[in-house]
C-alpha cells in the first residue's frame, strides 16, 4: 500500500506582505472633502514598497469633531487593508494631551493584527531633549527603543528616528521627507511623504509594530 503524505500547508500569515520587504514607503493624503463637509479631520495613507507596488491602504476613523479640537493630539482607530481590501490590521490610539514633552499624559498606541487580537503597543517615554519610545510585544516585553533627533522640525532636511534593539544595536529607521519650500508652504496639510526601514527578517509583527510607531510619529510632530 502506497502511503499518501496529507500534510497540509500551513495558511499564509495576515500580514505575510510584509515578510519579504525590508522598506516602506508612506504617502500621507489628507480627505479634503471630509473637511470642507465638516465630516472631521481625516488623513489615508498609501503604503508601497520601494518598487511602488501598493502594500497596505491605511484609513483614519474618529468622531467627527475631535480633528477640529485636538488636531494632531485627537484619538483615533487606523483601519489597515490589503490590496484585496480585506483588514489585516487595527491600530488604536486614546487621546493624551501630551504632543512633546510634557509628562501629563504619555501617548499610547495598540495594534491588532488582525483586529480583536493586540500584537503590541508603542509607549512615549518622558524624556526632557530628544523623543523617546517603547515599543513592547503583547507580553509587554521591549522589543525596539525609537529615538528621535534633537530637533524633530523638517525643514531643508529629511528628519529620522533611529530603531534600536534593548542592547542599543540599530536596527533600523523612520524618517520625516522634506519636500522642498513649496511644498512645506502650501502642501504640507494636505500630502506628505515618511518612510520606514527595517531588517528583512524581522517577524511580520515587528514590523507591523515599526509601521504603526511611524505613523505615531507623524500624527505627533508632522499632523495639521
Amino acid at each position: 500500500m502506497i502511503a499518501h503524505d496529507k500534510t497540509v500547508a500551513a495558511p499564509p500569515h495576515i500580514l505575510h506582505e510584509l515578510a519579504p520587504v525590508d522598506r516602506l514607503l508612506i504617502t500621507k493624503r489628507l480627505r479634503v472633502k471630509s473637511v470642507l463637509f465638516l465630516r472631521g479631520i481625516k488623513n489615508r495613507f498609501f503604503i508601497r514598497t520601494p518598487e511602488q507596488e501598493l502594500v497596505y491602504t491605511v484609513e483614519e476613523e474618529n468622531s467627527w469633531w475631535v480633528g477640529y479640537i485636538c488636531y494632531g493630539l485627537r484619538p483615533l482607530q487606523l483601519k489597515v487593508t490589503n490590496r484585496e481590501g480585506a483588514e489585516v490590521m487595527r491600530i488604536n490610539r486614546p487621546y493624551a494631551c501630551t504632543a512633546r514633552v510634557l509628562p501629563c499624559q504619555l501617548q499610547r498606541i495598540e495594534v491588532f493584527a488582525p483586529p480583536g487580537h493586540l500584537v503590541g503597543t508603542i509607549e512615549q517615554q518622558w524624556a526632557a531633549v530628544r523623543p523617546l519610545y517603547l515599543v513592547k510585544d503583547v507580553d509587554g516585553i521591549n522589543m525596539f527603543w525609537i529615538r528621535g533627533p534633537y530637533i524633530t522640525l523638517s525643514l531643508f532636511r529629511d528628519v529620522q528616528f533611529t530603531i534600536m534593539r534593548p542592547d542599543g544595536s540599530a536596527t533600523g529607521a523612520t524618517c520625516k521627507r522634506w519636500q522642498g519650500l513649496t511644498h512645506a508652504l502650501f502642501l504640507a496639510p494636505v500630502t506628505d511623504r515618511f518612510g520606514v526601514a527595517f531588517e528583512r527578517k524581522l517577524m511580520v509583527e515587528e514590523k507591523a509594530l515599526l509601521l504603526a510607531a511611524t505613523l505615531l510619529m507623524d500624527y505627533m510632530y508632522y499632523d495639521v
